[in-house]
């Protein structure tokens, strides 16, 4: 009885001993996260700062290393006490992480603050004993507060500062001018059409290039030569133009918007992982389609989650999708946002965008109306969606309902999986006559602070609001032309400047008199304007290249422009306009083995390669006829090309109709009567008729009367 009541006092005193090593654990792990919160090392530098305290507690001045611990004087110090020796900058971080841990020599759960007086020295003659514990932090003098909690200087500060900043001059326009890195400058092209979207990755390695000619082109810089040559080149949706593009916060893949009814997400080497499904176009309700049903019009990547996308269409719907989910049989739909409509019809949906942080979720509409809503189904009072959540809510929240409710199912044989994602029709903010109805949002962009929302309107408007007001836009700015519904609009890395792409007018579109429009975001008024060869649409400035990438071009060819600075700038184009590209030699030899050739004569048409000795399908004769190029080309029309009198083909050879009959009845050539005199052709059978009279007499032997010609008569002297 006594052994099993001994064991039974081990287990006890060993779960009590478990259980504080899981408390401090499991602080451990709330102090680590707090420290990745701020930018810290995490559980790897508070595993270190806790050997450094207990490295301080073993070496510290409460015990000798005789063992004087262990008999502690009972007599008292005499004299005044020693001086304390103040401990390194070190240990006060390490006291205060000490404090945080439970059981930490008082409980506290944060650092003691500082006070303000100095702290109370001990009597020299009390009796003194040794202290319990690693040693208490010094006082030491109270940290600066935060920039957000720091009080305004004084006014002589002020005036200090002031007198400073008229010294350097203050900031000119010339210094605005000088941070733009304009100053040199790389196209890369390549395009047949405008380029109408740009994407780079975070990290600026991969640049990515969608235009209307229906492909994306993949540059690598780090990879690239001074020919700035793209290491891939894509056909997401053949037949449709690209209208978006947009890396995931990992760049390990990036969505394609065209403008099919389906985005698709490509890894980061141009591999297709999935399309987005495609609704039913025979569905009124857009809630109960599992995708769009008409073409996308934008699209973008949520900027903190790697697995959520955003995508609007011309169905008047914008959509979230889980891109883990793409191929998925119940869909991979997230939810539906369906804008708030300012009178009945149908209207499109033409750019959307996340907010920095991915709390909102802006929509442009047709009507007019700029709608947000929160991304993550919350409403104003901090609801979130779901089914139990919208029956307690109400149909007057603002946040995602499931899409079910209210659904009515079709009979049994044409039932289908009951509709699995959310759904939201009320939007958190909604701006009516923000632009012209009837006209196209192009884009919307978010200030990193979230206060400021711009928008670009294909009326040539740009307008400036505050999202805690919209009442009235804070600035209005006209004049900016644009034919295109992707012409983007975007902050600089630092906010301090904004931007949009610039048209060349429709009379001098030939002359290259497209522009990037550059504002200054507190004085909200034009900076600069960057000229572009063609029409300007996309734009971008990345952070750490702190470079500007310019999509540009027409109807005819594309291109993009890199401007950068070589001494504020850093990596992307630094990395590769140096880099020379091999030059062919007349030695380069490439052998094509014949023998080893296989020819698929019965190969989908744009694999179909000619069999030897035969021409390809297009190259006849017959082909060319049919060609509607080929066939109205016009005719050589050089001085080679005209023989006599100016007759096209002669002397060419040409088989053509029109010339062989010309030829054949003299009217080509030498006996072109054109180029002959009339008397000498009728004269030049004269004397044939004389010598051969039978050709032509015996048949006018009896009806030809005798000819009779005039005579001559004297001419009279004029002296008569």
């Amino acid at each position: 009885l006594c052994l099993h009541r001994r064991d039974r006092a081990r287990v006890a005193e060993m779960s009590d001993s478990d259980d504080e090593e899981t408390a401090k654990l499991r602080a451990m792990r709330r102090v680590a996260a707090r420290m990745d919160a701020r930018g810290g090392g995490g559980m790897q530098e508070l595993l270190d700062r806790q050997r450094r305290v207990a490295q301080a507690s073993r070496s510290s001045a409460f015990f000798d290393e005789e063992g004087d611990a262990a008999q502690p004087s009972k007599r008292p110090r005499q004299g005044p006490s020693p001086p304390k020796v103040a401990a390194p900058a070190a240990e006060d971080e390490d006291a205060a992480l000490r404090a945080m841990f439970p059981g930490g020599f008082g409980g506290s759960k944060h650092a003691p603050r500082p006070r303000s007086s100095p702290p109370r020295e001990r009597a020299a003659e009390g009796p003194s004993r040794p202290a319990e514990g690693p040693s208490r932090p010094p006082a030491a003098s109270s940290p600066e507060p935060p920039a957000h909690t720091r009080r305004p200087p004084s006014e002589a500060a002020t005036d200090e500062d002031d007198d400073d900043d008229d010294a350097r001059g203050g900031d000119s326009e010339d210094d605005r001018d000088e941070r733009l890195p304009v100053s040199d400058e790389a196209k890369m092209e390549g395009h047949r059409k405008v380029v109408s979207a740009l994407a780079l990755e975070h990290t600026g390695s991969r640049l990515l290039t969608g235009s209307h000619d229906y492909t994306v082109r993949m540059y690598d810089f780090n990879g690239m030569k001074r020919d700035l040559k793209p290491f891939r080149e894509i056909t997401p949706c053949d037949g449709y133009p690209v209208h978006a593009l947009s890396w995931s916060p990992s760049g390990d893949r990036f969505l394609v918007v065209t403008g099919g009814a389906q985005p698709k997400v490509f890894d980061r080497d141009g591999r297709e992982v999935g399309e987005c499904d495609k609704g039913d176009m025979y569905i009124r309700d857009m809630k109960n389609t599992k995708g769009h049903c008409s073409p996308c019009t934008g699209g973008m990547w949520h900027p903190l989650h790697h697995d959520t996308v955003l995508t609007a269409g011309a169905d008047g719907t914008m959509r979230t999708w889980a891109v883990d989910r793409l191929g998925d049989p119940r869909g991979a739909q997230a939810a539906v946002l369906k804008p708030q409509l300012s009178k009945p019809g149908r209207f499109q949906v033409t750019s959307c965008a996340y907010s920095a942080d991915g709390a909102l979720i802006a929509g442009g509409v047709t009507d007019g109306t700029i709608q947000l809503f929160p991304s993550d189904g919350s409403d104003r009072r901090g609801n979130t969606g779901g089914a139990a959540s919208a029956s307690a809510r109400g149909a007057s929240g603002s946040g995602y309902r499931s899409a079910s409710v209210g659904l009515v199912l079709p009979p049994s044989q044409q039932c289908h999986v009951d509709n699995s994602w959310s759904f939201a029709g009320r939007p958190k903010t909604l701006i009516k006559g923000a632009h012209p109805a009837g006209e196209s949002v192009t884009s919307l962009a978010f200030a990193k602070d979230g206060h400021t929302l711009l928008s670009r309107c294909a009326d040539g408007t740009l307008r400036v609001w505050d999202v805690r007001n919209f009442k009235n836009p804070v600035k209005t700015f006209d004049g900016l032309e644009t034919t295109h519904e992707e012409t983007c609009v975007s902050f600089s890395p630092n906010g301090e400047y904004f931007f949009t792409g610039c048209d060349a007018p429709r009379a001098r579109s030939d002359l290259g008199d497209g522009a990037l429009a550059v504002f200054d975001t507190k004085s909200l008024s034009l900076v600069r304007k960057i000229g572009t060869p063609g029409n300007c649409v996309a734009a971008l400035w990345h952070e750490r290249l702190n470079q500007l990438f310019l999509g540009c071009g027409d109807g005819k060819s594309g291109v993009t422009v890199g401007l950068y600075d070589a001494t504020r700038s850093a990596r992307g184009l630094l990395t590769c306009v140096g880099r020379k590209p091999r030059a062919t030699s007349r030695s380069d030899f490439v052998r094509v083995d014949e023998g080893k050739t296989a020819y698929a004569p019965h190969a989908l048409p744009m694999f179909r390669e000619p069999m030897p000795g035969r021409k390809a399908p297009g190259d006849s004769e017959r082909a060319r006829r049919k060609d509607p190029v080929k066939t109205k080309m016009p005719l050589n029309t050089g001085a080679g090309a005209r023989g006599a009198a100016g007759a096209l083909g002669a002397g060419t050879g040409g088989t053509l109709l029109t010339q062989h009959i010309m030829r054949n009845n003299d009217m080509l050539g030498e006996k072109n009567w054109r180029q002959n005199d009339p008397r000498e052709a009728i004269l030049r059978h004269a004397a044939d008729a004389e010598a051969n009279p039978w050709r032509t007499n015996n048949a006018y032997a009896e009806t030809q009367p005798k000819p009779i010609f005039a005579e001559p008569e004297p001419e009279e002297d004029e002296s008569d």
